[in-house]
């Protein structure tokens, strides 16, 4: 049976149930959990409401700080909500655990026209919709430049030319700081470093699942970011943020929440973004992190059917392009979103849909969140010199080879 074919027995499917059920929906409520500001995803859940009438969805927010926590709390427990919005590197996890329902039918219909769904799968079947998307580039302060000697108009392009802008940088005075690094918080610090590995041809697994994180590729990068580490501020991302805002940090690496967030609170900051570094004009890419917003329905909500509607609803690209101008941090996992000139009329957004082309994910791997936890110590181990790179890289994968067996 053809992709075609499926479509359309897939939505007649769906309308004859919706068709036969509109009594049954009278006073259903949809409980969903989502993590943006209950103000922007307000209007997008009152219009499918319009549109259904008899239907009410409740929406509760939850926090990057403890949501993963409260989610799995309520998986245990059995009171997981209808729809739920899981980071990307959450939904293997729950896929090998069973408890989402498998939406691989809508996969087959709509898979051409989205990113990202690589975070969705598991075992080739697809678990999620991708949402929205949002990648990290390269932040500088065009002010420091100037006074260091440096083109405010011709940000670092290779790791010699992040070294040297750093290094000039960071000499300027003692509480001027060429380089941010992220340390001592979770689902970042791994972000960052793998950048710099991704670029240069660097994995932590293979295609085949074979552990890669000791390569030779991602040695030189961490050789690279523990010399880059000699030029920075080591701080949390909070704390980076906000040297930077004040004009006392030349460089970081990070997201577009910035663009909205140094307009309100910093609006004469002269700065610039460009796209990630790579090791040499002659090798490697600008690579970066790129993470997805996953619409996921628990398989155990008793409103399957309604929630998967608002999940679709809310996929649909109006809905998240709306989204994404109003939170400004974000942009629709639908591939419209990188000729939409809403997003490429602003030069410095600009650089974040071109940088979307070569980002790379986390591996999608149930493992993942111990993975991370893992590689994140043994990063920090190096930058706080109590482990030399090789070793810290060949004890981290012995680690991560274990959590592979024991999802194996």
């Amino acid at each position: 049976m053809n992709k075609r074919l499926s479509a359309i027995i897939l939505g007649v499917g769906v309308a004859l149930v919706f068709s036969c059920s509109g009594k049954d929906r009278d006073g259903e409520v949809i409980h969903f959990w989502q993590f943006w500001d209950v103000a922007f995803v307000e209007p997008l859940v009152r219009e499918f409401e319009a549109k259904h009438p008899g239907v009410r969805v409740e929406i509760e927010q939850l926090t990057w700080k403890s949501g993963l926590e409260k989610i799995q709390a309520a998986v245990a427990s059995g009171t997981q909500p209808d729809l739920c919005e899981l980071g990307s590197t959450w939904v293997p996890r729950f896929s090998y655990e069973g408890v989402l329902e498998d939406l691989t039918a809508v996969y087959n219909e709509i898979a051409d026209s989205f990113l990202m769904w690589e975070s969705a799968m598991w075992k080739g079947r697809v678990y999620g919709l991708p949402w929205v998307q949002g990648s990290r580039v390269l932040f500088y302060n065009k002010s420091l430049f100037r006074s260091a000697g440096l083109d405010p108009e011709e940000p670092p392009r290779t790791w010699k030319d992040l070294l040297d802008a750093a290094k000039r940088i960071h000499a300027l005075g003692t509480d001027i700081h060429g380089f941010g690094l992220n340390l001592g918080e979770r689902y970042v610090l791994y972000k960052k470093f793998m950048a710099f590995a991704w670029g240069n041809g660097g994995r932590i697994l293979g295609d085949d699942g074979s552990v890669l994180f000791d390569s030779p590729e991602n040695l030189e990068a961490l050789e690279f970011y523990l010399e880059l580490a000699d030029y920075s501020l080591k701080e949390k991302q909070e704390v980076l943020d906000h040297y930077f805002k004040s004009g006392k940090l030349g460089i970081q690496i990070s997201g577009a929440w910035n663009l909205r967030n140094y307009s309100i609170e910093a609006p004469g900051l002269e700065y610039g973004v460009a796209l990630v570094p790579k090791p040499s004009e002659e090798k490697g890419v600008h690579a970066s992190f790129a993470g997805a917003e996953i619409l996921i329905v628990f398989k155990n909500s008793k409103k399957k059917e309604s929630a998967l509607e608002l999940a679709r609803f809310l996929h649909d690209y109006p809905r998240a392009r709306a989204l994404s101008v109003s939170e400004q941090s974000v942009f629709p996992a639908a591939k419209r979103a990188l000729s939409d000139s809403t997003f490429l009329r602003d030069a410095k957004r600009r650089v974040f849909v071109e940088q979307a082309f070569t980002s790379r994910s986390a591996p999608a791997h149930p493992g993942w969140i111990e993975m991370e936890d893992l590689i994140n110590r043994s990063l920090e181990e190096v930058l706080y010199g109590r482990k030399e790179p090789a070793g810290a890289l060949k004890k981290a994968a012995a680690g991560v080879k274990a959590i592979v067996t024991k999802y194996e």
